[in-house]
């Protein structure tokens, strides 16, 4: 599972939504573009990400951190990454 589901399926669960629909809805984009962030067609633009990490209250740096490792499959990226992520 990557971090966008974790954090799409976390959003439906602090707002009881019960279908991808009533998702998309929530944060105004097309059931579509859900649909393509859980099939990892597209990665969770940065403005969409951080009005998520609103809606659940979760710091803004573990957001990034977190999607950084969705958007970018560079090994050697993550590692850096990885090695200076806040604890």
């Amino acid at each position: 599972m990557t971090y966008t589901v974790e954090l799409l399926d976390m959003v439906k669960a602090k707002y009881g939504l019960t279908s991808d629909y009533q998702l998309a809805k929530k944060l105004g984009v097309s059931s579509a573009r859900v649909s393509n962030w859980r099939n990892m067609k597209a990665s969770l633009e940065w403005d969409t990400a951080f009005q998520v990490a609103d809606l659940l209250g979760i710091n803004d740096q573990n957001v990034v951190y977190g999607l950084l490792e969705d958007k970018y499959q560079n090994p050697r990226l993550i590692n850096a990454l990885s090695e200076g992520r806040p604890v």
